[in-house]
């Protein structure tokens, strides 16, 4: 598997609100070490929560586009979008709920 796959990569406006909607102001340099970082955070628990849902004919797709080095973020997008038609509500539940962690962290 090609190394630093996003297969969420087309998510990252939303990692860019919720830092502004948390108050977090970055330079672009400190974007680029933390949305990263941020991004796959988010991916891992979209991962956790999208997978069991495939049919086993989506998980066969979704290994194909995940070993293609180079897969586009619109391919992924295209591909979860047609796959899940809860996809949109899996994103924002799953993007509330890691808000509400960082707002907690952020509190302390």
């Amino acid at each position: 598997m090609p190394k630093n796959t996003h297969h969420f990569d087309f998510l990252i406006e939303y990692v860019l609100a919720l830092l502004e909607e948390n108050g977090i102001e970055l330079t672009d340099d400190q974007k680029k070490i933390y949305v990263p970082q941020i991004l796959a955070q988010v991916e891992m628990r979209l991962g956790l929560e999208l997978l069991p849902k495939l049919s086993d004919d989506q998980k066969t797709t979704f290994a194909k586009l995940a070993n293609t080095e180079g897969t586009s973020a619109e391919s992924w997008r295209k591909f979860w979008y047609q796959a899940l038609p809860s996809f949109e509500e899996d994103i924002k539940n799953v993007l509330i709920d890691f808000s509400e962690k960082v707002k907690q962290i952020l509190a302390v």
